[in-house]
């Protein structure tokens, strides 16, 4: 599965990029600016001028904020940022010694946030520590971290029991606009889950707007949801590992086991499942294959997932078409062996 996104949404990319083994286009809807509807039509003509089929999922964001139009920020450890709500008001509050960060949707969160807690974004390579919280606007000073902070870094809240909208009015919008387009996905992704009544609410509201069965895929990426996965999974038509936020809420010496469990659980089930993120990024940025990106293909081959997703390593990459062809061939290679292995036919080394 290949995200579309600045470095890969030419029709002749897109067309290379199926002959090269993609079979799922992900398009990101956190992304709110993209041209998703169009970048949809795109993706399907590229799959047909190809001469096959793929599949188009839509992966919507949940309510979780996201920032806001920002300009990119380089923060150093112990820097104090303020976050403010920019659906509150239409001006930045006015503070000296202090950068301000747009955070949309913040308001409704202030409530479960409190000094502290920390605020996580680009799955927790960036760590915010809250010191205090006034007046509608939350201070914090960077903990860790040394990579930008940009426009729609979604946020996640490690240390609150924050309740997420599975699709929020402007992803009914979004949804909506295809539809109108006469564009249907074949799925529809939904973030940060809790149990299965998201699943059930969020199939009517597909079915309500496009008149059809859209199949739904939940992604695990909270303890609700893991501890609830046996009964999602039921009820849900694939399910996708999303290993970046499970990491920061299962802990990462965890994080092996649970992803095998789940998986084993959705075969198990007979149903598709996808193993996503931080899969190829060190070779996308430098285009030298580290050794664990390598053994993570293995381990995923293993596990016998139906399909990995790229992110960044399409979306944000000088190199999404040699992401793809290196991530097939060993995926390729390493469940031919495992199948060999098992029938008692591998040769040795």
């Amino acid at each position: 599965m290949a995200t579309l996104g600045p470095t890969m949404e030419k029709p002749e990319d897109l067309e290379q990029a199926v002959l090269a083994g993609v079979g799922w286009f992900r398009l990101p809807c956190g992304y709110r600016q993209r041209p998703h509807v169009e970048n949809a039509r795109t993706a399907r003509a590229a799959a047909q001028a190809a001469g096959q089929s793929v599949h188009l999922l839509l992966d919507l964001p949940s309510s979780r904020p996201r920032t806001g139009t920002m300009p990119e920020l380089n923060v150093k450890p112990g820097d104090p940022i303020v976050f403010w709500d920019a659906e509150s008001s239409a001006d930045a509050p006015t503070l000296s010694g202090h950068t301000l960060v747009p955070l949309p949707g913040l308001l409704e969160l202030l409530p479960q946030i409190s000094p502290g807690h920390r605020m996580w974004f680009c799955d927790g390579r960036l760590n915010f520590v809250v010191d205090r919280v006034t007046e509608g606007l939350v201070f914090t000073h960077l903990q860790a971290g040394t990579i930008p902070l940009k426009s729609s870094n979604s946020l996640f809240l490690p240390d609150s029991a924050s309740g997420f909208t599975a699709i929020t009015p402007p992803d009914r919008a979004l949804l909506e606009a295809f539809a109108a387009a006469g564009v249907v996905p074949d799925w529809v992704a939904l973030s940060l889950i809790a149990g299965p009544e998201d699943v059930i609410e969020s199939r009517a509201t597909l079915q309500e707007v496009f008149g059809c069965k859209v199949q739904v895929m939940a992604k695990f990426e909270t303890v609700a949801a893991v501890e609830r996965a046996a009964a999602i999974i039921a009820v849900a038509d694939g399910a996708m590992v999303a290993r970046g936020d499970l990491g920061l809420a299962v802990g990462y010496a965890n994080l092996p086991a649970v992803q095998d469990e789940l998986v084993a659980a959705v075969r198990a089930a007979g149903k598709p499942v996808v193993v996503a993120t931080q899969i190829m990024e060190s070779f996308a940025a430098t285009g030298i294959p580290q050794r664990a990106e390598l053994s993570d293909l293995s381990l995923i081959a293993r596990q016998r997932a139906d399909v990995i997703m790229l992110g960044k390593e399409t979306v944000f990459s000088p190199r999404p078409l040699e992401c793809i062809r290196l991530a097939r061939e060993v995926l390729t290679r390493e469940t031919r062996r495992f199948e060999q292995a098992s029938h008692g036919t591998q040769r040795p080394l």
